[in-house]
């Protein structure tokens, strides 16, 4: 956990990339599921251990920053974003994963947490997620 924690505190003061402006750091990724013989056997406790390992670093962040606030990714997911709506890259980013998503604030830097897959066969990703989300001013989400 206490690595976890020190690549966030590198991602939260570290430049943005001109390309993205998130930075997209997996912390843990697990075998790919291709083999259908076996992805039911493997799928559901690989999953479970991601999940867990997403609470209790979600639960680190808590502790550090406060409660996170959700987020609903859907107007990006539909392709409706809200017009000049702080945070909008890193939201649009997230929606190629998620739906819905828990968002700690620290400053103008926007948190996220979650495990993501992007096709049932492909590996699960332990993913921590970082952008901007400031204004010059306090950011509601």
């Amino acid at each position: 956990m206490d690595q976890w924690l020190s690549v966030l505190d590198d991602l939260l003061v570290r430049q943005l990339p001109a390309d993205a402006d998130v930075h997209h750091v997996d912390l843990r990724v697990s075998e790919d599921f291709w083999d259908c013989q076996t992805r039911d056997e493997i799928y559901e406790p690989r999953c479970a251990e991601f999940e867990a390992d997403r609470d209790r670093f979600a639960q680190a962040i808590t502790i550090r920053y406060g409660s996170p606030q959700p987020k609903d990714l859907m107007p990006y997911v539909s392709g409706n974003p809200p017009h000049d709506e702080p945070g909008s890259l890193l939201f649009d980013y997230l929606a190629g994963w998620f739906c819905e998503v828990d968002v700690w604030q620290v400053g103008d830097r926007g948190i996220i947490v979650e495990v993501g897959q992007y096709d049932k066969e492909l590996p699960l990703q332990l993913m921590l997620v970082v952008g901007d989300i400031g204004d010059g001013r306090t950011t509601v989400l």
